[in-house]
């Protein structure tokens, strides 16, 4: 009997168990809903963070960086307001990952073309101006009332870095002409918190489930 009940508790050490290691496996699905398309309507729920210099004329600009465990998503403009007229910052986009930065530059962004869109190539120049080409980019450039600013969105694999996909290593992205502030990503953890819930609650039924088959097999 005493056999049996130790087989019972192997049972629900190893469910609890598995549901706790899945926390630290990464999220492959894009749970952000963003797509590459030049339209940033799918940024307006996403957590942005300002960014400006420090002399109160440097218009404020405005970014995003989100992480899903397989893709890296940036979106920049800059002009909060809408208002300021700020050609798009094509150089020194420092993106680091798992403590690598990666010196990331804009190609094929001139001539951007008023009220509309345009697709761009990334370059990583800490690897010798290797070209990203699994990442897609595009810059949309709006032209209001003699002012001309542009925003930039970009979806980049954590292949295209050259670097490993984990959750819980930093990631944040930094452009010291456009201001000191660092832009820290947000992840999409859904999936893995309610995995260890479910271990969780495992674990708490065992505590009342054990005690009874101990009973039962003791008579």
């Amino acid at each position: 009997m005493m056999r049996k009940l130790f087989f019972a508790l192997f049972i629900a050490l190893g469910i609890v168990s598995t549901g706790m290691t899945t926390v630290v496996k990464a999220e492959d699905t894009n749970k952000f809903g963003i797509t590459i398309d030049g339209n940033f309507d799918d940024w307006k729920d996403k957590p942005m963070v300002d960014i400006q210099n420090p002399w109160r004329t440097d218009p404020i600009k405005e970014s995003s960086l989100l992480t899903d465990g397989k893709y890296i998503y940036y979106y920049i403009t800059m002009s909060k307001s809408g208002k300021d007229n700020y050609p798009m910052q094509v150089n020194s986009y420092e993106l680091t990952v798992g403590g690598k930065m990666h010196d990331i530059n804009i190609k094929n962004a001139w001539d951007l073309p008023k009220n509309a869109s345009k697709k761009v190539m990334l370059q990583d120049s800490t690897m010798g101006e290797y070209n990203m080409i699994h990442s897609p980019a595009i810059i949309t450039t709006y032209a209001k009332k003699g002012k001309v600013y542009s925003a930039m969105e970009a979806k980049i694999p954590y292949s295209d870095l050259h670097a490993t996909q984990f959750t819980d290593q930093d990631i944040s992205m930094k452009t010291p002409i456009l201001g000191s502030q660092v832009v820290y990503a947000k992840g999409a953890g859904t999936g893995p918190v309610v995995l260890a819930s479910v271990g969780f609650g495992i674990a708490v039924l065992s505590l009342f489930t054990v005690p009874k088959l101990r009973k039962k097999f003791a008579k």
